[in-house]
């Protein structure tokens, strides 16, 4: 019987199919940056996990393809590709730090601040899955990667009141201030979809004093995008190479689909009847 993680990587080949397909007719041309969405990078047990061998493949076919950018420069209407990692995994500083200093490429790591070297809720590889430290965050930073903000507690930022909203937000801004020495100027969105955040929550991001705050929402950036709700490219397990190359060239863009009102919603209803 074909396990849960197994119908996953099914339904998401089959989509992957269906968006290069669709990206004939879709795909966007210009001078657009691609914001990728990394997570963990090891051997931690979650579908969002890439390996350290395909991380390596990947950064070095980016090397020779493409213009890796700072967040803040795509932000900005900059043609090529930013790098970010959500959540702050210790494994960004062990496995994909090293990598990302090989080919001198700037990166964002968005980190949950009260949860400084201790697990997200639920996490079921807790040894894997630790996060980083103070005093990692603060060597991360000293490799010339930049920590950027993701809430208090992982929290879903839609779900909360305005006031809650802000204390997560801000809290967590003034927490990393407090660890690293200096203002914090970028923010993701956790979960990121665009049920997950609200008008509320760019404007708290904003008024914070974040100059960029990002989403989950896959897509480009064309030059004068909103700066607080900038779209992402996830990048998982499921990716080989040629997917992986095929998300950066612009040929799988017809998956922004998949953050559509009624994609959300499917989503959701089948990651329920694979877990059940």
């Amino acid at each position: 019987m074909p396990t849960s993680s197994g119908i996953r990587a099914a339904l998401k080949s089959s989509s992957k199919h269906a968006a290069r397909v669709a990206s004939r007719f879709v795909r966007h041309r210009g001078p657009y940056s691609r914001i990728l969405t990394y997570h963990s990078i090891g051997d931690r047990d979650h579908d969002m996990n890439v390996t350290l061998e395909a991380f390596r493949e990947q950064m070095a076919w980016l090397a020779e393809n493409k213009k890796v950018i700072p967040l803040a420069e795509a932000a900005a209407g900059g043609e090529g590709v930013a790098i970010t990692f959500d959540d702050g995994f210790r494994d960004n500083l062990v496995n994909a730090a090293p990598e990302l200093a090989k080919h001198k490429f700037p990166a964002t790591v968005f980190v949950v601040a009260g949860r400084l070297g201790g697990t997200l809720d639920a996490e079921r590889d807790p040894e894997r899955g630790v996060l980083l430290t103070e005093d990692e965050a603060r060597e991360l930073e000293s490799m010339g990667i930049s920590i950027g903000g993701h809430t208090v507690s992982h929290a879903r930022l839609s779900s909360l009141t305005s006031g809650a909203q802000e204390r997560e937000i801000v809290g967590c801004l003034e927490r990393l201030a407090e660890v690293l020495g200096h203002a914090i100027e970028s923010f993701a969105y956790p979960y990121g979809s665009s049920l997950d955040y609200d008008a509320d929550s760019a404007r708290l991001v904003q008024a914070a004093g974040c100059g960029l705050a990002v989403s989950n929402r896959y897509g480009v950036n064309p030059p004068g995008s909103d700066r607080w709700t900038l779209r992402r490219i996830w990048i998982d397990r499921s990716d080989s190479i040629e997917s992986f190359v095929a998300k950066v060239s612009g040929d799988l863009d017809a998956l922004c689909i998949l953050d559509s009102w009624v994609g959300i919603r499917a989503r959701r209803i089948i990651n329920a009847v694979v877990r059940a």
